[in-house]
């Protein structure tokens, strides 16, 4: 289980790697060949394309979860008819939304495109081609599902980097095309449906004992499966809506520039987020498989091994992030859009108090307790629904940046309160063993960093020199500090052999 975990993360890891410096290149090189205008109506067709998520109904969730239980009990008759049944829900749902969209297009074209550049017969054909895009993005989720209930995530990593870097690079060709809009559309669904493809090729590969027929779906199945689904769709619709909604309102009251001016912080966060996020995804098929064999005290050490990862990773890349931020985003996209440096703060600090609540999270849903997550993302939902309509109206861009944040962060406490409540004070007992040494040694090494770049010079080089000198400060304090025990350089050992140095360094290890 280790083991799983371990590759999963450090695959997860080396993607971002090779994917964090993608929006550094692609944004500034769609900012000018599109313009303002025109990158921000690509960013309204990215957050409808990003809303369609909505239609999934919490069942990559679900699918994951279950196939995850029954190939942990090798019962490969239930595992058949439930891909097969997740698969049919997925196809009509596909199909459902596409037929929405296409007649609703003229109320949604005239209503979200405010102030825009492109020629409404071009926002017309361009609407076409999204369609492709969201049948595509709808059957990929199922069967992402299936690879991330088999804990495959090396698989999963490799078809989502050829997704993002398939789509950028092709973008920016056509781009350099003069093909406008409609060559980055062009890129986007000529990507997803190569992703699509590699994910029904590999799900074959991993399950030769499984046999996808249609056929074989089971509407008793299929009832289950939706009933368990929906009260995680309420947390999956929070995620949606915290991430597009403020586009949308954007969109309508104020305009598409806007609306980029938005996205750039408002991205590049989430993003950001995923870097220490990347230690969550797989905890839940984890989980779900020691709930399955009802291994309570491993499921405990799951929970607090995820925290003190999410803050070892976590906190010192979040606080230098937003040490940097104004530096970084002057030499990224110039001087002019550094207003932007706060909001990207701001957002980045509250998604990270967002993702304190993945690990807790996900170990409920996989042992079926869906309240907590529940009614936080309700409460998540309404504060944000409300708050950033009246914000954004008075407000306008600084009013999209509150609303988020405000929503985000009360729906984020509520659940530290409920599952505090739920597990006897586990959460806080976590937090006081996994987040003190972390956030001190970051504190120290921010301080004397802002005492020796106050003066200097802006540069990439500086930032980057200066970032490394942060990371190896900051992993030699917590060896001293003895935050690493024998579990943790055990695991790094099976991996990376030279980590024995690293226990001789430990006095108790």
């Amino acid at each position: 289980m280790g083991a799983k975990v371990i590759r999963n993360v450090i695959f997860n890891g080396v993607r971002l790697l090779l994917l964090v410096p993608l929006p550094l290149v692609v944004i500034p090189y769609y900012l000018k060949n599109l313009g303002t205008s025109g990158y921000g109506t690509w960013a309204v067709f990215l957050a409808i394309s990003g809303a369609t998520s909505l239609a999934d109904l919490g069942l990559v969730t679900t699918l994951s979860k279950h196939v995850a239980e029954f190939y942990a009990l090798k019962d490969f008759q239930a595992l058949s008819r439930i891909i097969n049944t997740g698969f049919v829900l997925y196809l009509v749902i596909a199909c459902l939304l596409a037929l929405i969209f296409w007649i609703s297009s003229p109320l949604l074209l005239s209503t979200l495109f405010r102030n825009s550049s492109v020629p409404a017969a071009e926002l017309q054909i361009l609407w076409r081609y999204l369609l492709l895009l969201v049948i595509a993005n709808v059957l990929t989720l199922m069967f992402s599902s299936v690879v991330l209930g088999l804990q495959r995530m090396d698989l999963s990593t490799a078809m989502t980097s050829l997704n993002l870097l398939a789509s950028a690079g092709v973008s920016i060709l056509f781009l350099s095309w003069n093909w406008g809009l409609r060559g980055v559309l062009y890129a986007y669904v000529s990507a997803a449906w190569i992703t699509l493809c590699a994910y029904v090729y590999v799900s074959r590969r991993l399950l030769p004992e499984i046999k996808f027929n249609p056929l074989d779906c089971r509407w008793t199945e299929a009832r289950e499966i939706l009933s368990f689904s929906m009260k995680t769709y309420v947390t999956q619709i929070a995620v949606v809506i915290h991430n597009q909604i403020e586009k949308i309102y954007l969109a309508r009251f104020v305009g598409v520039v806007s609306v980029g001016w938005y996205d750039i912080p408002s991205d590049l966060a989430v993003k950001l987020r995923g870097i220490p996020g990347l230690i969550l995804a797989p905890i839940m098929p984890a989980a779900a498989e020691l709930h399955a064999r009802n291994d309570q005290s491993r499921l405990a050490d799951l929970y607090y091994r995820a925290h003190k990862y999410l803050a070892f990773i976590g906190v010192p890349f979040v606080l230098y992030i937003v040490f940097a931020s104004t530096r970084f985003v002057e030499l990224w996209v110039g001087p002019s859009l550094s207003v932007i440096a706060v909001p990207l703060s701001v957002l980045l600090i509250v998604n990270f108090l967002n993702l304190m609540t993945g690990p807790g999270f996900l170990i409920l849903v996989a042992g079926g307790k869906l309240k907590p997550g529940l009614y936080s993302a309700l409460l998540g939902i309404l504060l944000n629904l409300s708050l950033s309509l009246f914000l954004i109206r008075t407000y306008g861009f600084r009013g999209a940046v509150m609303g988020t944040s405000l929503s985000l962060g009360i729906a984020s406490c509520l659940f530290m309160y409920l599952f505090q409540r739920e597990t006897a004070g586990s959460f806080s007992k976590v937090m006081r063993r996994a987040y003190p040494k972390p956030l001190v040694c970051s504190l120290m090494i921010i301080a004397f960093l802002y005492v020796i770049e106050h003066s200097e010079q802006s540069s990439w080089s500086q930032l980057v020199v200066h970032g490394v000198a942060f990371a190896v400060a900051y992993f030699a304090l917590l060896l001293l500090l003895r935050f690493f025990d024998r579990f943790d350089l055990a695991i790094v050992e099976g991996f990376l052999p030279v980590a024995r140095v690293a226990r001789r360094i430990i006095l108790d290890a």
